[in-house]
């Protein structure tokens, strides 16, 4: 079975291994058409935490070659490009999968007429060394909602395996929200101290700045409730994936624009709707904005 993969980054090209190790046939959309060249060539690489590389043939081509004739089509490209998708919507047949840190690519779901559109947030880490190989620097889980239909069930089939584990969530709500909290905690601040994520938990001030960008992110999403919970869940994500350098610090580094609007500033405009006062997202929110400005 064809799966049509849209976005050659870290996260696409680790999916991509996922379902070629599932005996699925990933096909990869890439922005660049020198990426689907070297794929077809070389094969996708992947390298496990401890440096073990397998290669794997894909096939790959750049986006503009996108015809819809796979029938389930995933999502992963950064939410800076996902305003660049529009024409997925006339691709009404195709059941798509949509994974990206924050929630800004909601309000853009919300106008595609699909019946069956699922959300998913990844907890691997992982780095895109080349155009043909990423590193996996962290095993993680990959859960899946339904925001519209059933897919979910499909996609679990697809993608759930002993190296990739697919947790099924009843409310893509919280799953998503949850996932918010993470990435609010963890990518801002990693991208403005350039350290991994395990750093942040041996640095005891970078380690204190999480710990309060965590409660402003918790309170204005309202899960004040599993505080304690998420926070453990937090620690846990920073050691599994202790080597990562976040999305957001590869971004500052390589001089691309940050997905910071749709992480910290979707918690500071929920706090300003609410009348909750977040002192620490707004002070990462403009730090990592004057990066942004300077990249």
């Amino acid at each position: 079975m064809k799966v049509s993969i849209i976005g050659g980054g870290a996260i696409g090209l680790l999916v991509a291994y996922f379902l070629k190790i599932n005996r699925k046939e990933p096909v990869i959309y890439t922005r660049s058409a020198e990426q689907a060249e070297e794929l077809v060539k070389f094969g996708l690489t992947y390298k496990n935490l401890h440096g073990v590389k397998s290669n794997v043939r894909v096939e790959a081509k750049p986006i503009e070659e996108f015809s819809g004739n796979e029938l389930v089509c995933i999502i992963s490209v950064k939410q800076t490009a996902i305003k660049d998708l529009k024409w997925l919507e006339d691709y009404k047949e195709i059941s798509y999968l949509f994974l990206q840190n924050g929630i800004s690519h909601l309000s853009f779901i919300d106008k595609l007429p699909h019946k069956q559109v699922c959300v998913g947030v990844v907890e691997h880490g992982a780095v895109k060394e080349n155009h043909t190989t990423v590193h996996h620097l962290g095993e993680g889980r990959i859960k899946l909602a339904s925001y519209r239909g059933d897919s979910h069930y499909e996609w679990k089939s697809l993608l759930n395996s002993n190296t990739s584990p697919v947790n099924l969530e009843e409310e893509w709500e919280t799953m998503v929200y949850e996932k918010l909290i993470m990435n609010a905690s963890i990518n801002p601040l990693s991208a403005i101290l350039r350290i991994t994520n395990g750093e942040l938990l041996t640095n005891e001030y970078a380690f204190s700045i999480m710990k309060k960008l965590y409660e402003e992110a918790v309170t204005v999403l309202n899960l004040i409730d599993r505080r304690e919970d998420l926070w453990k869940e937090l620690l846990i994500l920073c050691r599994n994936t202790s080597l990562n350098r976040s999305s957001m610090l590869k971004s500052v580094e390589s001089g691309q624009q940050t997905e910071i609007d749709s992480i910290t500033g979707e918690i500071i405009n929920r706090g300003i709707s609410l009348k909750i006062d977040t002192p620490y997202s707004r002070f990462v929110y403009e730090a990592v904005k004057a990066l942004d400005w300077r990249g």
